[in-house]
């Protein structure tokens, strides 16, 4: 085994720590397939010293480095339906970070922020982009890959509704998903952001604690999406982030109880987690400790709530004690177990 690689094996979890030229790889042992993640250089000024205080003073010095990064992930963010995306130059290359995986193909995916968004929003002098445009993401694209695609899933929590009623005619199949929409619905933005990289859901799953008309939620849907959509109107249920981190999970209405029951490691498992006040740490926490949950789960988009150098995003008093650091070190630990994992708005 040689020092860059994660190997796949059910039987032990062990975890090794190897400098290789001043980079640090946490190498992982678990059941999830042979890859590698590579922060990017501009990924690593943020995670390998504190950032607490420095949000917006580091988010300035990288702007041009960031406007690299935005050059190409608005270049491949809505792509031509069923074309793979393009490369990115030697220069944009530099900015993004990328899993390698069995295939030996590079998947690359937007660098880790203290931002937690696009990274010309939001801090003053950075660029002035609307705080929820959503191109800073690259995802990953099925198209051009020989063979049939796997089992596609989404587990949205925190859907909304499915209509968005600013506008009257909004079309569930036709969305242009490349803004979110606050408090809109997600379910949409996904749907088509996936179906044009190859990846249409074979399977939706919607949480929502807010009471909702149920006609009003399912009638966008045409029926064969109708089939293949699961929506729950109650709260997810989980136990305190004390006893999920310890493996104990609650028996009834748990995502963590559920998935594997929904799930198989060769689906392709899109998770996304917004709910404010809920249980979403605990669950985050969990899939970054456990391989045979994180196994499961191939993308996550997640609404961090953290203290942002006090700054008001509409998300209540924030215990400081979640901060930009503490936000970043649950994104790293969840990419190194193997998942795409974005800074959602």
């Amino acid at each position: 085994m040689g020092p860059w690689s994660l190997w796949s094996s059910p039987a032990a979890i062990v975890v090794f720590v190897v400098a290789v030229v001043a980079l640090v790889v946490v190498v992982i042992v678990g059941p999830r397939e042979e890859f590698e993640y590579v922060p990017s250089a501009f990924e690593k000024e943020w995670t390998e010293q504190t950032r607490m205080g420095q949000i917006c003073k580091l988010a300035l010095q990288q702007k041009a480095q960031a406007a690299l990064w935005l050059n190409y992930s608005k270049a491949v963010f809505k792509p031509v339906v069923d074309q793979p995306a393009r490369d990115p130059t030697p220069q944009e290359a530099e900015v993004l970070s990328y899993f390698l995986d069995k295939d030996k193909r590079r998947h690359w995916i937007e660098p880790l922020s203290g931002v937690a968004r696009n990274p010309h929003s939001v801090c003053p002098n950075t660029g002035g982009v609307d705080k929820f445009d959503i191109q800073y993401l690259v995802l990953d694209s099925y198209c051009g890959i020989p063979g049939p695609k796997p089992r596609v899933k989404l587990f949205d929590m925190g859907c909304t509704t499915n209509w968005n009623w600013k506008n009257p005619q909004y079309d569930f199949q036709n969305v242009d998903y490349r803004k979110g929409v606050g408090l809109g619905p997600s379910i949409p933005l996904f749907f088509n952001m996936y179906r044009d990289r190859c990846m249409e859901f074979d399977d939706i799953y919607g949480w929502e604690a807010r009471n909702l008309n149920q006609n009003e939620w399912w009638f966008p849907l045409p029926d064969h999406i109708r089939e293949r959509t699961r929506f729950y109107n109650i709260p997810v249920n989980e136990t305190p982030c004390r006893l999920t981190t310890e493996g104990v999970f609650a028996e009834k209405g748990s995502f963590l109880h559920m998935l594997p029951y929904a799930a198989k490691p060769e689906d392709f498992v899109v998770v996304k987690m917004d709910i404010d006040g809920g249980p979403e740490l605990a669950i985050m926490e969990a899939l970054a400790r456990y391989p045979e949950l994180s196994s499961l789960v191939d993308e996550i988009f997640f609404e961090y709530h953290f203290w942002f150098d006090g700054g008001n995003f509409g998300w209540g008093q924030v215990d400081p004690q979640r901060n930009v650091d503490t936000a970043l070190d649950l994104m790293r630990r969840l990419r190194l177990a193997g998942i795409r994992s974005h800074f959602w708005i």
